[in-house]
């Protein structure tokens, strides 16, 4: 049994959890909204993938066409190593919220989490700080400084 975490920036449907535990594969839902929204989800990786079950969250709250992804993880079985991106400052929280999703496209990018919040994305109280958990074996550590720097933020 795998696992699959996802925190996105949206409120609950009460209807989720039931459409979720109907996909093939997906075992057990377990869904917390104070203020974010946080789906955790143990699957079966021989019928369904993380990719497929972001997409079908996102197309369920019909909020596919707008970032709204703030931090994942993809619980992996292999051992991962950290890199961090430090930013001063980010354009804005939908940049943010791309970068984010773009990172969740990449095989090998496993976990990403910040200390990300809009007050501290807006009026500059502290650094941005993204960290990623990555497997080596798929990705290099300049690979990882060529990813950063082609994010949006």
């Amino acid at each position: 049994m795998s696992e699959f975490t996802i925190i996105i920036d949206h409120w609950s449907h009460k209807e989720l959890k039931d459409y979720l535990s109907s996909l093939k594969g997906i075992l057990e839902v377990t869904i917390r909204n104070d203020d974010l929204l946080e789906i955790d989800i143990k699957y079966d990786s021989n019928f369904i993938t993380p990719k497929i079950m972001k997409m079908e969250i996102l197309l369920f709250l019909d909020i596919l066409k707008v970032p709204s992804i703030l931090a994942f993880d993809k619980h992996p079985t292999v051992k991962t190593l950290e890199y961090q991106i430090i930013k001063k400052d980010i354009c804005c929280e939908y940049c943010f919220k791309g970068a984010i999703d773009d990172l969740f496209e990449i095989d090998g990018i496993e976990e990403v989490d910040s200390n990300f919040n809009e007050e501290n994305c807006y009026q500059r109280k502290e650094d941005i700080i993204i960290h990623i958990r990555y497997n080596p074996s798929l990705i290099s550590m300049k690979e990882m400084e060529q990813i950063e720097s082609n994010l949006n933020l």
